[in-house]
């Protein structure tokens, strides 16, 4: 059987079409949300009128049903149907068309009665049941809209030129199906239709089909139909991969088919947002099977450019820092559906230019710089950015003043430290800890605590001095002014001297809000004690196993044998020059 059929192959089934008890009342009728046309209006005026003008199949959102030997059980398009009997019913339909509604007397009544020319279908903002409004609502629509045309001519066009997916499924899947489909049915409708014309294009007949032998002519169908078939499972599986919890968290994407059939779509026109009709005329225009094959293709060497990002850890944690702090839809179209896939390295430099503050066509103007092909008017912006974010970095308030390119800078570090893993095939980083907004979010921890450190605080809008438990900075007075107007420690190497705080990158780790907060003011040696723990179940902080564990750069910090002053300063002096290394300045 076609994956799509007819509205006349759907009636002619000659079978009664049942809405069982666990789908809502009819509801056509109802302003949308989206615009000015409840669904009725919308559907005649938007597709089925303009479609009959023109001569032009109209492609309705796919039906689900469970077939048995006398009925159609419909789970999901009982309003389409529903729509389609009482259309029929005006425009004089002769066939037999059969509606029951489970558990709704009234309803069932009104149908089998109903006779376009005897009912009274005027409004009655009295009306004890819901379908009977709607139903009547329904009728005034469609006469209004269809009183100018010829009501024959009409009811033939819709026969045969309205056309959607048909899906069956045996009945004990029937209730679960409906739940789910309930819960996606906006977000499916243009990737539903897309791969229901694939279908129905890519297995049509040559325009020479009729002059071939029966034999040949059995030979075609037989591909045709195994094409259709593999097509539909191949489709099938690239919904089941784009809608795996691990694949929507990387790519941060919830659409039923993810980026594929949208990008793809922007491959003709970047313009353009998804839709049946832009995707039509943009790829299939043509009505052809070669067009249909082709896109179809297209789409399948897509899907593999995303699988194998997915599967490449490297990539992977690339992809995913890129998603995350850069321009996204800039970056899927540049690595994932431009003719010229970017090499590795040039995906390096991506992501390691998108932690500089670089935008999309920033990057793109610095790559060019580099290869001497950029136009001299192109400003290079790399220079600028590493200065300011450098500026940024020193600050021995950082914390204070510009947490998140603390956040940033140490995301990095972690996920540079997961690619140098498994002898340098990477493993892939958890992104959680950035996309959480809840308690189990990002947070800075101090590796020394800041409360046990000697420091000003404001109180009452005046300056006091705050002492902390121990001196860790060279032994000053503890109340000395020298001391509290200077950075905290210091560290000399090579000449270079760098001053720190307990609020510099010096001292500073990312973790997970829950484990920061599971340190409080605890002391380096008891964080650290916490932190490499193994849980027992019996000491109540014995319990607790760190998420924050699998933050690499975290753990090497925490893994020190001792942190006090110099080695705040020697750590931001090594972050310092490890970041102009890493920019190659």
């Amino acid at each position: 059987m076609n994956a799509t059929i007819t509205l006349r192959e759907y009636l002619e089934k000659g079978k009664t079409f049942v809405i069982p008890n666990y789908q809502r009342g009819y509801v056509w009728g109802k302003k949308s949300k989206k615009n000015d046309l409840d669904a009725v209006s919308f559907i005649l005026v938007k597709s089925l009128i303009p479609g009959f003008n023109n001569n032009t199949p109209v492609f309705i959102q796919g039906i689900t049903v469970t077939e048995t030997d006398k009925d159609i059980i419909l789970i999901d398009g009982q309003q389409r149907t529903t729509f389609f009997y009482l259309l029929l019913k005006y425009l004089g339909y002769s066939g037999k068309v059969e509606m029951k509604y489970d558990i709704r007397d009234e309803s069932n009544k009104f149908l089998s009665e109903l006779d376009i020319n005897e009912t009274d279908f005027s409004e009655n903002t009295e009306e004890e049941f819901q379908d009977r409004y709607f139903f009547k609502k329904t009728l005034r629509t469609i006469n209004e809209n269809l009183v100018q045309i010829e009501k024959e001519e009409f009811c033939n066009y819709i026969l045969d030129y309205v056309r959607f997916l048909y899906i069956d499924i045996p009945d004990d899947k029937a209730t679960k199906v409906f739940s789910m489909m309930n819960g996606s049915k906006a977000e499916m409708k243009s990737e539903e239709l897309i791969k229901a014309e694939l279908l129905r294009l890519a297995s049509l007949n040559d325009s020479d089909f009729d002059k071939k032998e029966e034999k040949e002519k059995n030979a075609i169908e037989w591909d045709n139909n195994m094409l259709r078939s593999r097509y539909a499972r191949e489709w099938d599986k690239w919904l089941q991969w784009w809608n795996r919890e691990d694949v929507k968290k990387l790519f941060k994407c919830s659409n039923v088919m993810g980026y594929l059939v949208s990008s793809y779509l922007q491959t003709k026109d970047k313009s353009k947002e998804l839709s049946f009709d832009n995707f039509k005329n943009l790829f299939l225009l043509e009505q052809n099977p070669i067009d249909a094959k082709k896109t179809f293709d297209g789409l399948r060497r897509l899907q593999k450019r995303f699988e194998d990002a997915f599967n490449n850890p490297k990539i992977y944690n690339w992809v995913g820092a890129i998603l995350r702090i850069g321009s996204a839809n800039e970056f899927i179209q540049w690595y994932f559906v431009d003719d010229n896939k970017p090499s590795d390295e040039d995906l390096e430099n991506y992501y390691k230019w998108s932690f500089l503050g670089l935008t999309h066509k920033e990057i793109e103007t610095h790559r060019l710089a580099l290869n001497g092909d950029n136009d001299p008017n192109d400003n290079d912006k790399f220079d600028v950015k590493f200065d300011e974010l450098y500026k940024i970095l020193e600050s021995n308030s950082l914390y204070n003043e510009n947490s998140e390119a603390a956040f940033r800078l140490l995301l990095r570090l972690n996920i540079d430290e997961d690619n140098k893993q498994e002898e340098g095939f990477g493993r892939n980083f958890d992104f959680s800890i950035w996309d959480r907004k809840d308690y189990r979010g990002r947070s800075l921890e101090h590796i020394y605590p800041k409360s046990k450190v000697l420091h000003k605080e404001l109180k009452d809008g005046n300056r006091i001095i705050k002492n902390g438990k121990e001196d860790i900075f060279g032994g000053l007075p503890k109340k000395s002014d020298a001391y509290i107007a200077r950075a905290s420690c210091r560290y000399f190497e090579n000449s270079d001297r760098i001053e720190a705080s307990e609020h510099s990158i010096g001292n500073l780790v990312l973790l997970y809000k829950d484990d920061n907060s599971s340190f409080n003011d605890s002391s380096f040696e008891e964080k650290k004690s916490m932190f490499f723990m193994v849980p027992d179940g019996k000491d109540k902080k014995k319990k607790m196993m760190f998420k924050s564990r699998h933050l690499l750069h975290t753990i090497y910090k925490f893994a020190q044998s001792e942190w006090k002053g110099e080695e705040i300063a020697k750590n931001k002096y090594q972050t310092l020059k490890e970041f102009r290394e890493y920019y190659g300045k």
